[in-house]
């Protein structure tokens, strides 16, 4: 059997489209073109929105306050570390907060209580330091400086000679460049 094509006789009325919904099937159609075309874009824009914020290219939006400096003090410790009783003992811990891996000899750290200069560190390098009541600096120890560099996320601990930082005061640490005597970071803790 095969098929028959009808033609319409002459003067014949075209027939309406068939409605589904209250629209035509033509409507329908545009509006799912519309609709595939509107969500490629948005995916697109959303797409190059985020590869922005991954290069950082443009801020994350967040609320938080001002970002830390690259390092900063973690704690400031006034007791003995055996017996945990208050010797003024002026241990300062430091962590790398940044991105930035520095070779720690060409470091030099400058300690400030209440605005006054206390204390100087020559060299960030646990190897290179040479304890010395001269100096107040007991001693340095800690994975900043084990090796020549002080990797980001790593943490050191300076003891100063005992008495050198007291309890409440306003602690500042400078970490200077020691070849371009440019300061690398700056911050505040209370001891």
């Amino acid at each position: 059997m095969g098929c028959r094509i009808r033609a319409r006789p002459p003067g014949a009325v075209k027939e309406a489209p068939k409605l589904l919904r209250g629209r035509t099937l033509d409507e329908r159609s545009l509006s799912h073109t519309h609709a595939a075309l509107l969500m490629v874009a948005i995916t697109v824009i959303l797409a190059i929105l985020l590869l922005l914020i991954l290069l950082g290219m443009i801020p994350s939006w967040s609320w938080a306050g001002p970002e830390l400096p690259p390092i900063i003090i973690t704690e400031i410790v006034h007791t003995n570390d055996d017996t945990g009783i208050l010797t003024y003992a002026s241990r300062v811990f430091l962590l790398n907060n940044g991105s930035t891996t520095y070779e720690n000899d060409c470091l030099r750290a400058v300690f400030y209580l209440d605005g006054t200069r206390v204390r100087t560190v020559y060299t960030l390098n646990g190897y290179r330091l040479i304890p010395s009541h001269h100096y107040g600096v007991r001693y340095i120890k800690g994975a900043g400086c084990r090796s020549p560099y002080w990797n980001p996320g790593e943490e050191m601990e300076i003891d100063l000679a005992d008495k050198t930082l007291i309890p409440g005061g306003m602690v500042t640490v400078e970490i200077v460049n020691r070849v371009t005597g440019q300061v690398i970071s700056k911050h505040t803790a209370q001891a």
